[in-house]
């Protein structure tokens, strides 16, 4: 097994793990909780195969939505934003995104925490939208997308300056 299919595997397990067994126990003001496995979808290779890649994006999102109890939103997120990562892959990082060398988990500060803001933007738009369902809690959607979302980001930067060290040195 290469380095690289174990950094996948570990990191879908650690990721996974501390959304079940962490983040899901966090209400801060009674309803923000950080939704950290988004990581892995972003930080996820860019040059390996792309069906292997939505199929796993849906099942870590079947598995927590499995835990939370959304009936599939998790799932259907998941597979969006998965689908649609390397628009947000060359909207960020332009034409070096073309040439499939790039590692976001190498990538700067700053160009990291761009995508990872467009990518949990999209991620829970898409996921409050399905949760509510409803046209007249619109409000309701864009107020969970603001504050989950900038929970999300924090803890997802917090992650990426602590693990992203170790693996640039």
């Amino acid at each position: 097994m290469n380095s690289d299919l174990l950094n996948n595997v570990l990191r879908f397990i650690g990721l996974l793990l501390l959304q079940v067994f962490v983040m899901d126990q966090v209400d801060f003001l009674g309803y923000i909780c950080p939704l950290v496995y988004v990581l892995f979808v972003v930080l996820y290779p860019v040059d390996n195969n792309r069906w292997s890649f939505l199929i796993i994006a849906f099942i870590l999102g079947l598995i927590v939505d499995t835990f939370q109890d959304t009936g599939g939103a998790h799932a259907a997120a998941s597979l969006t934003l998965a689908f649609l990562r390397p628009v947000l892959l060359k909207l960020v990082y332009g034409q070096g995104y073309l040439t499939k060398n790039l590692k976001v988990i190498k990538s700067p500060l700053d160009r990291f925490a761009l995508l990872l803001a467009l990518s949990v933007l999209l991620h829970h738009l898409v996921l409050f939208t399905l949760i509510y369902f409803n046209m007249s809690q619109v409000l309701q959607v864009l107020q969970m997308t603001l504050f989950i979302g900038l929970s999300t980001i924090f803890m997802g930067v917090i992650l990426f300056v602590l693990f992203g060290l170790r693996t640039r040195s």
